[in-house]
């Protein structure tokens, strides 16, 4: 008994104490039925309204005792007798756990019991609430950062290499270069954008010829005989700068110019040549080949993924992340989408409770036998302690009427019997 009493909880404890109280007191009222009943019988003369009071005392201890032995017959062998069909609850808790779970599978887990009941829910409104709350959008950032954490520490880094690897390998062997890098030079040259370059290509030239200035005077000074005057040298540099500088501004300047619409022939050429050349394509596969093979290729591959890991990692765990902050905004955004958008509330809704019945409809048989295992899982002794703490202060009650009830009804057959 010590043992059950730790095992209560507080809540337990407490109906435990009260129970008692109730117990002492239809107790009580039994003796005090035994003591008048007593003393009935010391009275000299047995005067007439002594039949009376004796007649209701004798049937009030006849009550209380028929009731008091109903009420522990449900929990525990009366006086310790083991006299049949008494301690019902302990001999059937795994008949009653059977019984449970199929009344609980009857009358609650059916679809005309729950489906009007989740109608009247709305799922998508309480789950967005609930998910724009900031805590609660930290929280479940946190949760699918450790999520992530989990699954990357769950996974075999040899295994992910040598997938990458074989994916690229095999992705990369049915794509060929040459082809589709005329693709995207048709792409580029469609809308004209290939002019670009050339724009690029002249504005560099323009920065590197005035950059190294000095560079190409001292080139021709280096490189003019010693006997030719020098303001001939500064003559030659001028002219070969200035024509330069002129030629880029014209090809800057001029969308018609003849360079580039050399530049616009040789990219078409170009395209025709990587689509259909075969020289062209063989060479775009061996390179693409060397490529894949190459050392760099290879450690590349191996390192990107411990990278990718290692990084994934660190902002998964720090709450100040890009990666948590972003979680947070879009977990935010999904609970007010939640709360204002009616066609997602209603989807949202209807997945939830199809997928509620599904399950019940699916799994009512499992869900039963999940109470009836438990409830068989029980102490025995323990469980009846808890069943006669949930209902024992009642039934003490009826321990106190049927003493009252018995002594009236001793009372008014007596009476009958006297008067006819």
């Amino acid at each position: 008994m010590t043992q059950i009493s730790q095992a209560l909880t507080p809540a337990e404890q407490e109906r435990a104490r009260a129970l008692a109280r109730m117990k002492r007191v239809a107790t009580g009222l039994f003796l005090l039925m035994a003591v008048v009943f007593c003393l009935t019988l010391l009275v000299p003369d047995n005067p007439t309204w002594l039949g009376y009071v004796r007649a209701f005392s004798e049937a009030a201890m006849i009550g209380a005792l028929a009731d008091w032995f109903a009420v522990t017959a449900l929990f525990r062998h009366p006086l310790g007798i083991p006299i049949p069909h008494t301690a019902i609850v302990p001999n059937n808790k795994d008949r009653i756990g059977d019984s449970l779970a199929g009344f609980v599978e009857r009358n609650f887990l059916t679809k005309d019991v729950l489906e009007p009941k989740l109608k009247e829910l709305d799922f998508a409104t309480r789950i967005g609430q609930w998910m724009q709350e900031p805590a609660n959008a930290s929280r479940l950032s946190k949760d699918a950062g450790e999520l992530i954490n989990w699954l990357l520490d769950s996974i075999d880094n040899d295994s992910v290499r040598s997938f990458l690897e074989k994916n690229l390998r095999t992705g990369s062997g049915s794509i060929q270069v040459a082809p589709l890098i005329s693709r995207v030079l048709s792409a580029l040259t469609a809308s004209n954008r290939h002019q670009e370059l050339i724009d690029s290509a002249v504005r560099i030239a323009r920065q590197q010829l005035y950059a190294n200035q000095h560079s190409i005077r001292n080139r021709i000074k280096d490189q003019s005989p010693w006997w030719l005057p020098k303001f001939v040298d500064e003559e030659i540099y001028q002219k070969i700068l200035g024509e330069i500088a002129h030629l880029l501004n014209r090809i800057g300047d001029d969308p018609n110019h003849p360079a580039r619409h050399s530049f616009n022939r040789a990219t078409e050429e170009l395209t025709e040549s990587l689509a259909s050349d075969p020289d062209m394509i063989s060479r775009g596969e061996e390179i693409k080949a060397d490529l894949l093979n190459h050392p760099a290729v290879q450690h590349y591959l191996t390192a990107s993924w411990d990278d990718i890991k290692q990084y994934v990692n660190e902002q998964a765990n720090q709450p100040d992340s890009k990666l948590r902050e972003r979680l947070e905004r879009a977990i935010s955004k999904l609970g007010q989408a939640l709360q204002e958008d009616q066609p997602m509330q209603k989807q949202v809704n209807d997945w939830v409770r199809s997928g509620i019945l599904n399950v019940l409809d699916n799994h009512r048989a499992s869900i039963g036998s999940v109470i009836s295992d438990t409830v068989k899982s029980w102490d025995t002794d323990l469980t009846t302690r808890r069943v006669e703490l949930q209902v024992g202060r009642d039934l003490q009650f009826i321990r106190i009427n049927g003493t009252l009830v018995g002594g009236l009804v001793g009372l008014i057959i007596y009476t009958l019997v006297e008067v006819f």
